[in-house]
């Protein structure tokens, strides 16, 4: 099994139109959280100010147990659902990077992401 204290945690979070869906790659444990300034976007959001405690609250509620390791993150924005510019894309990285992660990839497949493939990303 290994030390959990040598494991790092990747988060899987789907950014949507008004909330975020977020779990634990390899867990069974997702959580929805509601962020109105997802949905409210006349143009490119610019602001992350307000996505930030949210982004936060997910991660620390994802995050068990202790490790030496912060936890990495993969923000999944579906290109129908949420087409995103990539000024926005770099904004999401920093707010992310600033919300309890120390690495942050973005993509914008238009499949959501299997956790095997994402666990596969570690090997």
């Amino acid at each position: 099994m290994g030390m959990k204290i040598f494991r790092r945690q990747l988060f899987y979070v789907q950014v949507r139109q008004d909330h975020f869906i977020a779990r634990v790659v390899g867990g069974d444990r997702t959580i929805r959280r509601q962020c109105h300034a997802l949905g409210n976007r006349a143009g490119a959001i610019r602001d992350f100010s307000t996505i930030r405690p949210k982004l936060k609250e997910v991660f620390s509620e994802l995050t068990s147990g202790f490790s030496l390791f912060k936890p990495w993150a993969l923000l999944h924005f579906d290109p129908v659902e949420y087409p995103i510019t990539k000024e926005e894309l770099a904004g999401f990285q920093k707010v992310a990077l600033r919300s309890g992660v120390s690495f942050c990839f973005l993509s914008t497949w238009e499949q959501r992401h299997e956790d095997k493939d994402l666990l596969d990303m570690f090997k």
